[in-house]
């Protein structure tokens, strides 16, 4: 891909790049091995938007990493980049708490229920086949599911 690229792909790219290397590393977590990292996490089974970044110190930024993937192939474009990890932070504060439920829905607070489901964007987990195990409880918000 050229630097040339607009600001608007540039943003999806590292949307996109988060989403699925949050999706691998979130899976490596719930690993014998990574739980040791992750359990902090997951003891609080309904959480707010405060416990988003609770856990270990090295799982924010190692499930962060997939947001620099992009970087292998274009310049930094820092307004795009700085809209995107705008965008990943606020979606994963919003989706810790039920009180945003009505506007993307309720995908990762049902991983919060059943640890064994939904361990990352509903589209990844639908092609995964990681989705939750009973769809009556899906719950689709506004603008997300």
């Amino acid at each position: 891909m050229s630097t040339a690229a607009t600001p608007l792909l540039i943003f999806a790219l590292h949307v996109i790049g988060y989403d699925i290397w949050f999706y691998i590393s979130h899976l490596l977590l719930h690993t014998r091995l990574g739980w040791r990292f992750h359990k902090t996490h997951h003891e609080v089974t309904h959480p707010r938007f405060t416990d988003t970044y609770t856990g270990h110190p090295l799982e924010g930024p190692f499930q962060s990493l997939g947001f620099l993937f992009p970087l292998a192939f274009y310049s930094l474009h820092y307004p795009a980049a700085a809209a995107a990890l705008l965008f990943v932070n606020a979606r994963g504060l919003a989706r810790h708490d039920d009180r945003t439920i009505w506007l993307i829905g309720n995908h990762h607070l049902l991983h919060h229920e059943d640890p064994r489901t939904n361990f990352g964007e509903y589209w990844l987990d639908r092609l995964c086949g990681t989705g939750t195990r009973d769809p009556t409880k899906i719950l689709r918000g506004l603008i997300y599911v």
